[in-house]
């Protein structure tokens, strides 16, 4: 998974630093090869960071909606700020297996709770390292948020720290604790194995594809007061649609 984290963070590091937006930042734009090595696509939408387009307030936003920043939906200039809290959300999506949001319907409702704090939620546990991460990429205020040279850093120095002292790293200590706890749940663990499988239902409202985006009167984007824990909802249904493998380290 960090090695994933880390080629995603170092491409979006490298977008950011040619002044650009990538504008249409989610999984579905991530490629990777079969050493989990990850590459950003379609820039199709990518645009100069220092160009404002003439959309109003009313203005349609264009993206697959869980990974689109609060501000945006309101009506708000994409921002490089905005595609780091893509990386927040493509960040849980890698480290539990489940897309966000996948059991509830990707609709108005979910866009107002989403500027009302809420963010995605799993009984699966990540390393608190990257938890940390995770929440300050998709802090409601984009000032908070780090720039993408300043993920790529973080990042890259958790990775380092997992190639040159594995066994002593404080990350490999937190992976293997929450190892063991993920391995107590109804659904296999990627944390430390390979052979990880993860199955889900997904409501059949929840849309992974870029679309056209129109909401009007949504809140002022906001902290939810427990985002600090992400994994205490249960998600609803029975997982029976295979997702992925992904192999941590």
């Amino acid at each position: 998974m960090l090695f994933t984290l880390h080629s995603i963070a170092t491409g979006l590091k490298d977008i950011h630093n040619k002044g650009l937006i990538h504008q249409d930042f989610h999984c579905g734009n991530i490629l990777s090869n079969n050493i989990h090595q990850a590459f950003i696509t379609d820039l199709g939408l990518c645009q100069p960071a220092n160009v404002k387009s003439s959309q109003n307030s009313n203005k349609k936003i264009y993206g697959v909606l869980p990974y689109v920043a609060p501000e945006v939906l309101r009506g708000k200039e994409y921002t490089q700020a905005s595609d780091i809290y893509g990386y927040g959300i493509i960040a849980y999506e890698i480290c539990t297996g489940f897309p966000p949001y996948h059991d509830i319907a990707h609709d108005e409702f979910l866009a107002m709770k989403i500027c009302n704090g809420l963010r995605p939620k799993s009984n699966y546990k990540i390393p608190q390292l990257i938890l940390d991460i995770i929440n300050q990429c998709w802090d409601a205020d984009p000032l908070k948020r780090p720039n993408a040279n300043e993920l790529f850093n973080i990042i890259r120095d958790l990775w380092k720290a997992m190639q040159n002292n594995k066994a002593e790293s404080v990350i490999y200590g937190q992976a293997k604790e929450t190892d063991e706890i993920n391995k107590k749940l109804s659904f296999s663990s990627p944390l430390i194995s390979s052979d990880t499988s993860i199955s889900y239902v997904t409501h059949p409202q929840a849309v992974y594809t870029s679309k056209l985006l129109d909401f009007k009167n949504l809140p002022e984007p906001k902290n939810a007061d427990d985002n600090d824990d992400l994994h205490g909802i249960e998600y609803s249904g029975i997982y029976i649609t295979c997702y992925n493998n992904i192999n941590l380290f």
